[in-house]
Order: structure tokens, then sequence, then C-alpha cells
């Protein structure tokens, strides 16, 4: 049997290729970040293990990770694996009390609202999923303080060969860094020729040889890593092979493995002109550049005399220059790829045919569009290249099928290689002869193949012995490669590969196949875009969240289920009917009279007491009003109680009970306003209704317009103390001391934020922009990132990108409603109004998990006025929108202020400040004059929202406290946005947006504007 391995996976020997040419891949070692933390040595490698088994051309890699937090708190740490073209994480372990626990598949939104929840318990969770591009990221809480965490991954990879007649297998290990313990074991399975290491950390690893098994290992103590494993593994001279592996139902997995002997190929004619498209984004920095330039240069050899257009790529598409390529001499245009500025983020859809000239497109690029959809609109062929490990694989691919080129990886293939793919016309795979003996075969039909190529699928009969490919160039004869299928004893799991390359396929058209990648992830365990694999600490947490555990649980889990001893988790159906409440309760504050009648006499204070009062910014126990001016009459001393701890009590001590007024009073109260409540009609209309209603009942009136006073909002200029920021003030070329700045602050999101600030004000906004998108590239799919850029982007009006941050947001976060509500609140702000309501409307009627529900328990009340705001003051677009009608309420104020802020477990407080120097926050949550606080958030993401129906003359300080951090992390600043309204919902209402960082070590509470009446 071992024999037979080997023949079926050795493969025919290549022309000869000079092998200077290998293939010297740039992925990434994985690395392991702390969210906001920049210390390179808060957490770091310890110990290091890996097993490597190769059968044939077929390797499994399992790489075990220690890892020690060397700070006195507890972290949660994000490991990300870049991985190769095609290839998938299959295994995950984490350490659970000593011993590692195998990860099991689940949804990918629920794992991580799973884990999230469980990890505010403080026990340890561990979740593994793919994020954009081909990476995978793992988030382990906790890394224990002074403690270590162990994390098992394991993946296997379809290798092909490469022009020197030979596979290779190739991992990333220059960790440059000393590691405890390292464990590498590598073994060869069946194989006539000895393995070589082209490339190994220290020059001791040789192979071992017996029974045509090779094998070799390395074992250090505080061994820095500074190369690469890479290994050559000749093959032999058969032409085709394949395996199978039955299955329980006699069905079977096989892989074909064939070579062909090509004909001379077809060369492309690219005609006397191209377009080249350079994306010089900020994440470009990652792309191999200079191979990229070495595939340009052959091409020039062989293009001798073409025009070429030079387009360049960021948040626009612009032609840089044309360049006339002579006798190949293309220098100018190098030196001009050479000095290329690489900042900002990536938006494909400004790519548009028109803007370059050319017969063909060369598209240098990642595959990540960051800043906008990953769609390209081209007319003529586009040949995708990439050089990244981090790239968009399957981006790139469908951009390429699209527009009738290819997609040219040079991470895993020779310059050689490259470019004879792209200059030739390629055969095709046409599919198989015994049609009715095979199904699910990948690749499919019509994809483009090299001299070797590998096919999997499933056979409907185990007695099976054979299968015949067919193969072509689709103008020409169709040849017929019969393949021989050998059962195999399961050394080579066959599943997987079929797995991995049925996704790969599916992936391309990600948007059509979503559920079935889902169903697939989900049923072989491999991690998808939409599928992660999950450990729980204990068998409970698996019953509660309805999760299938791995075998080493099962029979505790099923004794434990069967006994109904632990409760599942109750989804909190909808917030509906806590949100009727809420409505009911703003009625009731709304319709109150907080005007006081009667003018009385009030006795002498000391100045002292009196500047004491107007001035303190810091709660004290007990405070008491001076006089509070009325419209009509002064008030009596009104007093409050403040307390500045945060209780338990204290903290939920936010509603506002209904009044002791009768309504019949409030209403008599109202007319000296001219205005008549409609609270009571409205209770038996629907929106519809209402709008036919609307203008033609006695009485009814949308809004008060007639107010004594009037409301200026002002926004105080954030002081700019940072270094960075004065040496851009003196320089006489900004832009180009902040390139020379970046360097230093290259991955800190605040520099960027405040560059960007710094063009903004200065008029540049074209800069401005480009900088802040740039933010988009620190880091895959990092939700507080797009929060902030979402904020900055609705302040500065800038509503097409914030649309399409906020759907990525809720694209990666839909368990969350304020994902909802961000998308909502630009789809108002672009004039969508009947998709912002449907949004928001939406958040009420879906469901949650307990711990989601408690941590927004509140958040009905800021939906409620947005709600209402909609259906009030955009009645024709919102008419067709059906609405509970006891949440449809007209509620007018002069003020309201809301703060969010983007990073989860803060706590950030919202306050406000009247004229008569009461201050509405978490311990005061309703004033004299009337002012009323939201619920007190202290976790997730807010908002806190205040309200004040009549505004009293003089100045109203509006504050934001960074009150507590309880993240898991060691924190880094948190991004605040204020929305600031005066007459809210009314037919003038203002507002205006700022953003502001607040960092916990050096600021407390921050002053965002102030109301002037």
């Amino acid at each position: 049997m071992k024999k037979i391995v080997l023949a079926l996976f050795v493969l025919l020997v290549f022309s000869n290729i000079d092998t200077k040419s290998q293939i010297k891949p740039t992925r990434e070692v994985p690395s392991l970040k702390i969210k906001n933390e920049h210390r390179a040595d808060a957490a770091k490698l310890v110990n290091l293990k890996v097993d490597v088994s190769i059968f044939g051309n077929i390797a499994k890699t399992t790489m075990t990770m220690i890892f020690e937090n060397t700070t006195h708190r507890d972290l949660e740490g994000e490991l990300t694996f870049p991985m190769a073209e095609g290839v998938s994480v299959s295994g995950y372990a984490l350490d659970i009390n000593g011993k590692l626990r195998q990860a099991v598949p689940v949804d990918k939104n629920k794992g991580t609202e799973v884990f999230e929840s469980i990890e505010t318990r403080r026990v340890d969770p561990g979740l593994l999923e793919k994020v954009e591009g081909n990476n995978f990221r793992t988030r382990i809480y906790s890394l224990p303080a002074k403690g270590r965490r162990t994390v098992q991954i394991s993946y296997s990879e379809n290798l092909t060969p490469e022009f020197d007649q030979t596979l290779y297998y190739y991992l990333p290990l220059a960790y440059n860094t000393i590691i405890e313990n390292l464990e590498l074991d590598i073994n060869v399975y069946q194989g006539n020729k000895k393995p070589i290491f082209t490339e190994q950390p220290d020059g001791s690893l040789a192979f071992s040889e017996q029974n045509h098994n090779y094998a070799a290992a390395l074992h250090k103590q505080q061994f820095k890593v500074q190369r690469n494993l890479a290994i050559k593994l000749p093959l032999n001279q058969n032409s085709v092979a394949g395996l199978k592996q039955v299955n329980r139902d006699s069905s079977f997995y096989f892989l074909a493995n064939a070579k062909l002997e090509i004909p001379k190929q077809t060369q492309k004619k690219w005609g006397n002109s191209i377009s080249i498209i350079w994306d010089r984004s900020l994440s470009a920095k990652n792309r191999d550049l200079e191979k990229e330039l070495s595939l340009l240069d052959q091409f020039f050899n062989t293009n001798q005399n073409v025009t070429v257009d030079l387009g360049y790529l960021d948040i626009h598409f612009s032609k840089a220059r044309t360049f006339q390529i002579n006798q190949g001499n293309w220098e100018e245009l190098k030196n001009q790829l050479k000095q290329t500025v690489y900042d900002g983020g990536t938006d494909y859809s400004q790519v548009k045919s028109g803007i370059l000239h050319g017969a063909n497109y060369l598209f240098f690029s990642d595959g990540l569009s960051t800043f906008g959809q990953g769609k390209i609109a081209l007319d003529k062929p586009t040949y995708c290249i990439t050089s990244s490990a981090s790239s968009d694989y399957a981006n790139l691919k469908q951009i390429a099928q699209t527009h009738f080129g290819k997609m040219i990886n040079l991470t895993n293939t020779t310059i050689d290689q490259a470019y004879t793919t792209l200059n030739t016309i390629e055969l095709l795979f046409l599919g198989i002869k015994e049609q009715h003996a095979f199904t699910e075969i990948y690749p499919e039909k019509g994809t483009t193949i090299q001299s070797y190529f590998s096919i999997s699928g499933i056979g409907k009969d185990k007695l099976s012995q054979e299968i015949t490919l067919l193969v072509g160039n689709g103008t020409g004869a169709i040849k017929e490669i019969k393949v021989p299928l050998k059962s195999d004893d399961g050394e080579i799991d066959l599943q997987q590969i079929w797995v991995q390359k049925k996704i790969a396929a599916l992936d391309t058209q990600y948007e059509d196949h979503r559920e079935e990648i889902e169903a697939i992830g989900r049923q072989f365990g491999v991690v998808t875009r939409n599928t992660s694999l999950i450990v729980l600490e204990n068998v409970e947490d698996y019953i509660r969240y309805a999760i299938t555990p791995p075998a080493e649980l099962l029979p505790e889990f099923n004794r434990l289920k069967k006994e109904e001893r632990i409760e599942k988790e109750e989804r909190v159906a909808d917030l509906l009917s806590q949100a009727q409440n809420i409505s009911e309760e703003l009625r009731s504050w709304w319709n109150t009279d907080f005007q006081q009648k009667g003018k009385y006499p009030q006795r002498e204070r000391s100045r002292r007491t009196i500047d004491s009062m107007a001035t303190a910014d810091e709660p004290s126990e007990t405070i008491v009003a001076p006089p509070m001016p009325s419209r009509s009459s002064a008030s009596p001393v009104a007093t409050f109680p403040v307390v500045e701890s945060k209780s338990a009590e204290g903290a939920n001590n936010n509603s506002v009970s209904a009044s002791a007024n009768s309504r019949a009073a409030n209403a008599e109260a109202s007319a000296q306003e001219a205005a008549v409540s409609k609270d009571e009609l409205m209770e038996a209309v629907t929106v519809s209704a209402y709008q036919a209603l609307e203008g033609h009942v006695a009485g009814i009136q949308v809004t008060n317009t007639h107010r004594r006073t009037t409301g200026k909002i002002n926004i105080p200029e954030i002081k700019e103390d940072q270094s960075y920021l004065h040496e851009l003030n003196q320089s006489k070329d900004p832009y180009k001391s902040y390139l020379q700045l970046r360097d230093q602050y290259l991955g800190t999101p605040t520099f960027y934020f405040d560059v960007a600030n710094f063009f903004f004000k200065r008029g540049d906004k074209q800069k401005a922009l480009l900088i802040l998108s740039a933010m988009a590239d620190l880091q895959i799919e990092n939700t507080d990132l797009y929060k902030t850029i979402s904020y900055k982007l609705r302040e500065w009006g800038d509503v097409d990108h914030a649309l399409y941050i906020a759907a990525k947001i809720l694209q990666w976060r839909p368990m969350d409603p304020q994902s909802h509500r961000d998308y909502a609140l630009v789809l108002q702000d672009e004039g969508r109004y009947k998709e912002a309501i449907e949004q928001l409307y939406g958040i009420l009627t879906q469901s949650y998990s307990p711990e989601a529900a408690d941590r927004d328990d509140g958040i009905e009340e800021i939906l409620v006025m947005e709600l209402n705001n909609l259906i009030t003051f955009q009645q024709r677009e919102t008419a067709q929108i059906s609405v509970e009608k006891k949440l449809i309420a007209d509620l007018p104020v002069d003020m309201r202020v809301v703060i969010n802020w983007n990073s989860q477990n803060t706590d950030i407080d919202l306050w406000v400040t009247d004229p008569n120097g009461e201050k509405c926050f978490y311990s005061n949550p309703k004033t004299a004059i009337g002012g009323r606080l939201s619920n007190d958030f202290t976790g997730g993401y807010g908002p806190e929202q205040f309200l004040l129906k009549k505004a009293l003359k003089g100045k109203y300080k509006i504050e934001v406290d960074f009150y507590n951090d309880s993240s898991l992390t060691l924190a880094g600043p948190a991004a605040v946005l204020a929305e600031i309204y005066t007459y809210y919902s009314t037919g003038r209402q203002e507002r205006k947006l700022t953003t502001i960082y607040l960092n916990r070590d050096q600021e407390r509470n921050v002053l965002v504007g102030e109301f002037a009446f």
C-alpha cells in the first residue's frame, strides 16, 4: 500500500528551467496583536511546535503555539494567520484547564456573539474566523496576567509543481524573536527521491530515510528563528495518479492528478497599447513590489514597442501619464513606479473605462477594496496580478474571469511561470467523460489549467476504478486523460481537499453562494467567510448556546441535555414592547409642565456658595440650584441629589416616571403655547392614516414654530498638543512631512485621525479624506477603526463613503443594534428615508442574546425619538411604512444631544449643564427645567441621549466623561461622535456633529460643545 501511495502522487519531469527562478513565497508568519496595544513585548511567542506530514502532493501542517502575557493584566489577543491561495484552516484547538480542546464549527455571526457574551463572564472562549482576504484570525481571551495560553491550528494544502521539476513545501518561520522552545518535526511519506531543504532555520536539518519514508527534526531552546522552511520534493515519472476514500454510503471522495505533454502554446497578442492600473493604497506597501517589477521586466522584454497608460488607484482612480516603450526600454516607467507614494484606502468602484486607453489592462493590487465596493467595471480583458500574502484571491479571480483575463498570484509561482501563464492562451478543463458515475467535480468545467493539474470530486459507486478527464483550448480537439483510482487507507484526508476546492470555486461568486458555503463549512468544520470555529470552556455553555461540542464532551453533553438540567439561552424576543412603554414615558415627559407659576423671595447666599455651584464640573453629594429663569416667571429653589459613585441603583435610575399631573392639565398648559397635543389621536391611527389626517384635522400641529428663543450650537476647537501636529504646522510642505512622520506612527489610528483633521481644517479635503481612509488599511475587518472613520465622514458630510463604511460594519456585526442604527442614520443623511425607518424599526423587532439585551438596555428611547423624527419630518417618503401605532408621538424638542462611541466594554458618560448650573448626568437624569437623560450605558457602544423640550435663555455646556474602561485589553483611545441638535423634530431642525478621541490615561472629561439660547 505504501508503494501505491508513492506511485499515485509523483509526476513527470518538466522542461528544463533554471532553478534560479524557483518560487520564493512571501507569506508572513502568524502574528499576535493585543488590541489597542502597541508594546511589542506585551505578549510573546515562547513555545512553537510544528508537525509537517507530506504525502505525495498533499501536505498537512499543525502548528502549536504557546504565548506568554508579560503584563500584570489579563489581555485579549488576536492571532492572524495569512494562508496561501485556496487553503483554509480545518483544525483549531485552545487550552482549557491545561488541556487542548478542539473547536467546533458555528455560524460566524453567532460565534462572535457567543464569544463576546461569554467573554464578559471572565471565562475562556476561543474563536477562529476568516476575515477579508485569505486571512484567518483567532481571538483569545484570556491571556492571563503573567500567564500562558496554547493555540493549535491545522491546515492541509494541495502542492503544485514548479518549473524546476519539483513540488515545493513552504512554511513561514522567520519570527526574528527568541523562542524558548522550538520543535520542528517533518515526515515525507513514500518518496523514491530524497527531499532537499532549500531553506531552513539553522542549517542543521537533514532527512533520514527508512522504507522510503523521510524524517527530519529540529529541537532548539532559546533559539532566534531568522529563516523560513522550504522543502524541494522531486517528482517521479508517472503521468497520472488517483486516490479514492470510500464513504459509509458506498460513495467515495477522489483526487486525480494528471501531467500533460502540452504542445507549443499559443502566445497572446497584446497589441501596441496596454493600460497598467497600479494600486497605491497604504496596504500596497505589503506587496512584493520588486517581484511585480520583475514580471514587467519580462513583459517588456517580449513586448518591446508599446504605449502604456499608467493609472493610480487609491480611494480615487486617475491617469498618471502615458509612456512610450521603445526597444524594451521602460526605465522611465519603472522609475515612476518605484517613486510611487502609498497612502489611503482602496476603492475599486472608482475604476471605470475611458480613463486609460489600451487593448488590455494589467491590474496590480491585493484585491482588498477597503473604502468602496470590491468590483470594477472595464471594457477590455483584465489581468489581475498580486504579490501580497494577505490578498483577497477570490475577488481577484472573479474580476479576471468577468473581464476575460487571468489572475496571477506571485506568492506561489516563479516569475518565469507567472509570465508564461500571463503570456499564453492556456488549456481548459472541459469536464469528465463518465458524468453518470461522478458528481461535484472541482475545479469547475472551463477552468484554465497548467501542464500539471488535479481534480477532486465524489464518485457514486465505490467499484469505480477509473475516471477520464477532458482537456482542450476550446477551439481544437479534446484530449482524453484516463486516471486510475486506487483505494487509500486514510493517511490523506481527501474529503478536506475536496471541500477546499469546492469552497474556492464557490467563493468567486460569494454573494450567490453564501448559504451553500456556510452549510459546507459547518458540516466539515472548515473556516469560511461565514463559518467560524469556536472553543467553549464547559459543557454547560455548549448546551446554553445550542452548539454541539467536540467528541470528548459529547457523552456529558447528551446526558445533561436529556436531564434538562441546563437551560438553553433564552433570546430576548424583541424590544417592541419596551419601546411602546418608552413612547408613553416620553409623551408623559413631553406633556409635563416644568415651568413654575409663582415667583417667591429668595434668601441671599454667600458669593462663594454661588460661584461653587455655577462652576462645579465634578459632582458633589448635594447641589442646590440657583433661581431658574422662566419665560413667564422666576422659580423657587430646587434641590437634587448628585452622586458620583456609579452604584447599581444610580446606574439604573434613568427612567422618567409618569407625571402626577393629568393630561387635561397638561393640555391646558400647552394651550398657552398655541399648540395642541396629538397623542390621543396618534394612539388610534397608523402612520399612513396619520399622513392622511395631517393638515386636515383642526388642532393638529406637527411642530411648534413659535419659540421665543433661538438656539446656536458652538463646537470648540480641540486642543492639538501632539508634537507631529506642531511639526506639520511649521512645515512648508505638510503632506511631505506627514509621509516622513508616518513611519513612526504607522499602526497608530490617532495619528491618521489627527492629521486628517489638520488637512481638513486647512481646506484640503482631498488629502484629509485620503489620510483618513488609510485607517481602513491598518487592520483587516476592524470594527472600531471603521466606526471611527464613519463618525468623521458623517461629520464632514461625506455621505457616500459613510454609507459604504456603515454597511461594512453592519455586515460584520449584524448582532449589534448600533450597527443598524448607524446605517439608518447615514441613509437618512442621504435622503433614503423609507430605508432608514425600516432599519430603525427592524432593531425593535429582532431578537438578541440576554447579554446583548442587558448591555443595550435603554436604546429604545433613542430609537423612538429617531423614528418619530422621520415620521413627522419626512411624511411623504415614510407614508407607506407600517409602524406600531403605540410608538407614534410628536415630540419636538429645543435641544437634543446624542453621544456614540466605537469601543466595547467602555463606559463613557454624557453631561449637560444648564444655565442654572444643574448638571444632567447618570446620577441626575432628570433636571428641574425638564432635562432628560436616557439610560446609562456602561458597556457596548452606547448611545446616550439628552433631551430638553423648552430651553431657558442662557448657555448649556456639553461634556463627555471617560468614566471607565472595563475592556479586556490594554485600552487605547476611544472615539466619540457627538450629535448636537437644536429644535429637533421641528420644521427648523439644525445639527452639528463632532468626533473626538478620549484617552483614559490623559483625559477624564472633555468639553464637546455649547448651546446658546
